[in-house]
This record gives C-alpha cells, sequence and structure tokens, in this order.
C-alpha cells in the first residue's frame, strides 16, 4: 500500500509539472506576440514625419507700390503691351483700400420686440358708400368716401385668408382682452377658421374688424342701378331723378331703369316690360316729382321725411393698432420727416439692399432723392450703431406662442438695416506708362486716367494670409503628429503592462516547477526504497 500510494503522487507530481511546463510554453509565447505587437509601434513611430515649421521668408514677395496723396495703391499684376503703343508698354493691375459707405442687412437673434396695442371700437357710417357682398370670397367691400371726399375701399375679407399672419392673432387676442369680441365657447388659444362670424382687413397700420350681421345688414339695406340715383329705403321706392309728371313722355331708357328698380325692391311679373311699367306708373298714378316715394303696390308715402332721413344700420368697426416700441433695451422711434443723415442712410441701403423690406416704404428716385410718407420706418440705436427696421420686419418677429406668460420670448430674427464706412478693397486695370533703371527695376508708372506720374515704391512683404494659412495647416499637423504618438506610447504601455504580468505569472510557474522538482526527487527515493525492501522480502534474504 505505501508503495502504491508513492507511486500516485508521483504520477500526479509528474502530471502537474507536465501542466507548467505547456502552461510556460503559452506564456512565451503570447510574450513573443506581445514583442511583436510593441516593435511593431516602434516601428509606426520611426515612420512619423515631424511637422516643419513654415518659414516666413518663403512667404515674401516683391511689391511695387505708390500713393495718390489719398490711398496707398499696389501694382497686382502687370502684363508688357507690345512695341507699336508708343505711349503705354504696359497693361496694369492695381488696387487699394478705400472706406466705401455701404449698405448692408442684419438679422437680430433674440430681438425681444415689445408693443404698445391699442383697441377700439366705433360706429362706422356706411350711408355715403355701399357695401357689397362677394360670395366667392366670402367677403364684402365697402366702396365710400373719407372726411376728405377722397374714394376709399376697404375689403372685410375671409379671416382664413389670413390664418398664419401673427399681428391679426395677436389683434384678436387684444380685442378678447379689451372684452370687444368673445372666444367660441372651450376655446382658450385662437382659431381663426372658428371665427366665422367675423371679416377684417388691414391698412397698412392697424387691423380693422366686423361682424357679418353688421355687414350683411349694411349690404341689404342699401341697393341702386349704376348711375347711384334711387334707393330702397323702409319699403319705398325712390324715384327722384325720374321725369314723372308726364308718364306719357317717359322714354323707354327710364322705363326700364325703373322696371329693374322695382324688380329689385319686390314686383312681381306685372313689369315683363317698359309698357306694363307705364301702365303701373298711371294706375298708381304716380306723377308727384315733389314726393316721389311709393311702395312696389302703389302706395304713396304721404311723409317724404321719413324716407329721406333714413339710413343704413352702421358697422361696428373695431381696431387693433399695434405702436413697436422697444428692441431689446433700445427704444424705437418711427421716423417721420427725414433728416439729411438719414435719407443718405436710407438711400444707400435701397441701392444695396434692394429687395429688402425698406424698399417697400421709400421710393428711390433717378436723381437720388426719395420719397417717404412718413411711416413704417423705425430707427434705433444698438451698440452705438443707428439701425432701421419696418413695422413689417417688427411685426413678423412677434411670432411668439399666443396667451404666453412671456410674450417677447421666442421671437424670429429681427430684420435691422444700417449703412456705414466699410474698409473695401478697390480693384482697377489701366494702361500705363513704367519706367524701369539700369537693373530692369520700376522706378514709376503713369496711367493713362491720370496726369500725374507716380514714383514706386519697390519692397518685400509678406503674404500674410499665406503664410498664416501655411501656420494653421502646421498647427494642425502638430496636433496630429503628437496625438498619433500619445497613441502609440498609450498602446506601448498597454502592452508593457500585459508582458508584466505574464513575467509574472511565467516566475510564479517557475517557482512551482523547482519545488515539484525536489517534491518528485523526495518521492522517487522513497519509491525506490519500498522497491529495495520488496525484493529483499521476497528473496529471503
Amino acid at each position: 500500500m505505501g508503495m502504491a500510494a508513492s507511486q500516485a503522487r508521483y504520477l500526479g507530481l509528474t502530471a502537474r509539472k507536465t501542466n507548467c511546463e505547456w502552461e510556460g510554453q503559452q506564456i512565451n509565447q503570447a510574450r513573443t506576440a506581445l514583442a511583436n505587437q510593441s516593435a511593431n509601434l516602434f516601428n509606426q513611430m520611426l515612420a512619423l514625419s515631424v511637422p516643419d515649421c513654415p518659414d516666413k521668408t518663403d512667404f515674401m514677395t516683391l511689391q511695387y507700390s505708390y500713393t495718390d496723396g489719398n490711398n496707398e495703391s499696389v501694382l497686382d499684376n502687370w502684363r508688357q503691351l507690345s512695341d507699336s503703343n508708343k505711349d503705354y508698354n504696359y497693361i496694369v493691375d492695381h488696387w487699394y483700400y478705400a472706406d466705401i459707405y455701404t449698405g448692408s442687412k442684419k438679422l437680430m437673434s433674440d430681438p425681444q420686440v415689445t408693443t404698445k396695442n391699442d383697441s377700439t371700437q366705433q360706429a362706422f357710417n356706411t350711408t355715403a358708400g355701399s357695401v357689397v357682398f362677394d360670395p366667392d370670397g366670402k367677403s364684402y367691400t365697402y366702396t365710400g368716401v373719407n372726411a376728405d371726399g377722397e374714394a376709399i375701399e376697404h375689403v372685410y375679407d375671409d379671416l382664413t385668408n389670413y390664418k398664419y399672419d401673427p399681428e391679426l392673432q395677436n389683434a384678436i387676442m387684444d380685442l378678447v382682452a379689451q372684452g370687444y369680441i368673445t372666444l367660441p365657447e372651450g376655446q382658450t388659444e385662437i382659431d381663426v377658421s372658428t371665427l366665422n362670424s367675423l371679416r377684417g382687413y388691414h391698412d397698412g397700420t392697424s387691423w380693422h374688424f366686423a361682424t357679418v350681421e353688421d355687414l350683411e345688414n349694411a349690404s341689404n339695406k342699401e341697393v341702386g342701378l349704376a348711375n347711384g340715383s334711387w334707393k330702397l329705403n323702409n319699403g319705398y321706392v325712390d324715384l327722384s331723378g325720374y321725369n314723372l309728371a308726364d308718364i306719357a313722355g317717359l322714354s323707354d331708357d327710364q322705363a326700364l331703369e325703373i322696371k329693374d328698380l322695382l324688380t329689385a325692391a319686390g314686383a312681381t311679373g306685372q313689369l315683363d316690360d317698359a309698357d306694363d311699367v307705364r301702365t303701373w306708373l298711371q294706375a298708381a298714378g304716380i306723377t308727384d316729382t315733389t314726393n316721389p316715394y311709393y311702395k312696389v303696390d302703389g302706395t304713396n308715402l304721404t311723409d317724404a321725411t321719413e324716407a329721406q332721413t333714413y339710413t343704413t344700420p352702421p358697422i361696428n368697426d373695431m381696431t387693433t393698432t399695434f405702436s413697436p416700441t422697444y428692441v431689446g433695451n433700445a427704444k424705437l422711434t418711427e421716423l417721420g420727416a427725414l433728416s439729411p443723415e438719414d435719407e443718405a442712410a436710407l438711400a444707400q441701403i435701397i441701392k444695396d439692399c434692394p429687395d429688402s423690406s425698406i424698399a417697400k416704404y421709400i421710393t428711390l428716385n433717378s436723381d437720388g432723392s426719395i420719397e417717404y410718407d412718413g411711416t413704417g420706418i423705425y430707427s434705433f440705436e444698438w451698440n452705438g450703431v443707428q439701425k432701421f427696421t419696418t413695422y413689417d420686419d417688427l411685426v413678423d418677429s412677434m411670432q411668439t406662442p399666443l396667451f404666453n406668460e412671456k410674450p417677447i420670448d421666442a421671437q424670429q430674427k429681427l430684420a435691422t438695416f444700417e449703412a456705414s464706412y466699410i474698409k473695401t478693397e478697390v480693384k482697377e486695370t489701366n494702361k500705363a506708362l513704367i519706367e524701369t533703371d539700369g537693373d530692369g527695376r520700376f522706378k514709376t508708372v503713369k496711367f493713362d486716367d491720370d496726369s500725374v506720374t507716380y514714383t514706386l515704391n519697390c519692397e518685400q512683404v509678406a503674404d500674410e494670409d499665406a503664410y498664416n494659412d501655411a501656420m494653421n495647416s502646421y498647427y494642425h499637423d502638430v496636433a496630429e503628429y503628437e496625438k498619433r504618438i500619445a497613441d502609440i506610447n498609450a498602446q506601448t504601455e498597454i502592452i508593457q503592462q500585459q508582458d508584466r504580468t505574464l513575467e509574472l505569472r511565467l516566475k510564479q510557474l517557475d517557482t512551482e516547477q523547482n519545488a515539484l522538482q525536489t517534491e518528485m526527487e523526495a518521492v522517487k527515493k522513497v519509491i525506490s526504497k519500498n522497491v529495495e525492501m520488496t525484493f529483499k522480502t521476497f528473496s529471503g534474504s
């Protein structure tokens, strides 16, 4: 039993030693692979090129320049002419920088436009004009005259045509706040498509609204022919303007007009032609030209004053006017009479920005003068610079959510305009006479549009743009080089850490193998002694 145990122990130790040797071989192979990776990274590092810093002298060029007392000009390029031209021997490109008065447009982020809203309601008398309904457009057109006797026309249009107009939304919101109109039940935000009882128009500065009921009443209570010589009031027909004293002498044209009048008033089939009109007038005894008001049934109005003083119902015109007041903390001023400085600035803006909103309010004449009606253009000072904007631009920026507690937040960018002197490169090309010295260097230049001969300065100048571009490229290359070196060092450090771990494990295996070897030799001696004792026993010695 002792011998068998020793042999089993020896076999176990042999297996463990073999496993240690196998694991040690695997570790050595892994370390060899890591060494190859480290060598590959080292070769990559050797292959990297260190960026070269550009030399400024490489960007130096020869430059000829001259001064005319106002500007410093530079000869940019020159091409020699044929010998046949005795007055000029070169075509020269030259340039200089000058402060040019320039108009520009800029968009201001987060303008925080604030306005003062004024809502009013007043009765608008329609007796002096007419209101006509357009069923296709769902609109009502008022045509008449204003207080100055000037012809006017207003179209109270379907509001859904302006559904996405921010000024309309804000105008209605203001009318709701003032109590002039009420939103449909359950509606907490303004939906224009539900306001079917309103019609409106914009006159350039204000929104005007009227109810469909008022407009309908005004259009139904007043009708007329093209000559406007008659009215229908309280069911009575005004026949003034016609020769009714002699029915027989009534012309066919007059009779036909009266027929149309009476038909519009509600007459039926007894007025089929002009003769029927005469018959009806005679039967009704209509010959009194001093009191020419009759109903369709022929009833005479005995009190002419009642018909003459009857007026059509007024339109209750609800108006909301927006007066822009501030852009941020800058106070807005609407320009009335323009100062010479304002005129010059606005004229330049229109020249350089012909498609801007400024052109809607100002006309630039061919002689350079401008026409302006005194409304619509605003100015404000921003960081010491005078800026211009328009009523339309200010309103467009007010596209804030309705019923917002902070109505100046989340506004659209505001279009602003300004005119200022901007340093600009001015290029010219001329024929020139250039004289040289004995070494071929240019000495003087005289252009075909200038009688003065200028002395040329010759100097070495650096191409700053090219040099700066080269430096930017150099900085970029340096950054990439340093990053690549850092990446290689980081990868090498990982490999070295892995190799140290494997080396430590290999030392552990070596220690274990030595211990196993020592124990195996001891067991081997025990086995040999057991064998020797066994042979002695069975040999009888």
